[in-house]
């Protein structure tokens, strides 16, 4: 009796152990997705210093640049929704993201949708002066930090 509670006790702990464990390719896996997240938001970045350069005053203001800029932002940030399918959070792995962007979804891809938005417009509103890209340029950074607020970790 001892030896068989002993057998379905350690195979209990066993599967247990086994089930909150990541394999070595789901671990890959979660890397990869990790990687590539990074990646495109560190793109969004390249192509957002600038803007903030002349919302500064720091660079003189460029209408193209910022269309043309605006507009490849409004393409990158549509694709967040794909790279956050898989959830990483209990990889071990770290990462800035929050738990929150899987527990609320529906959320988290309805934020990024409008910061794709929000800079298509801002690529279109670059055409009318630098008072119609600071009002735009405002309500994209908005949906950025709307986002970062609720899914991203402070740093």
């Amino acid at each position: 009796m001892n030896n068989r509670f002993f057998v379905l006790f350690a195979s209990a702990i066993g599967f247990l152990i086994s089930a909150n464990t990541w394999s070595a390719e789901d671990q890959e896996r979660a890397q990869a997705a990790i990687d590539t997240r990074q990646g495109l938001l560190k793109v969004v970045g390249h192509y957002i210093g600038p803007m903030v350069g002349m919302a500064r005053g720091q660079i003189d203001y460029d209408a193209d640049l910022v269309s043309a800029n605006a507009q490849k932002m409004g393409q990158l940030t549509a694709m967040i929704p794909d790279l956050f399918k898989m959830n990483t959070s209990q990889s071990g792995i770290a990462s800035d993201s929050l738990e929150g962007i899987w527990d609320n979804t529906e959320d988290f891809v309805s934020k990024a949708e409008i910061a794709s938005q929000r800079a298509f417009d801002l690529a279109e509103a670059a055409k009318d002066g630098k008072g119609a890209f600071m009002k735009a340029f405002g309500a994209a950074g908005g949906a950025c930090k709307s986002c970062h607020d609720d899914y991203r970790q402070k740093q």
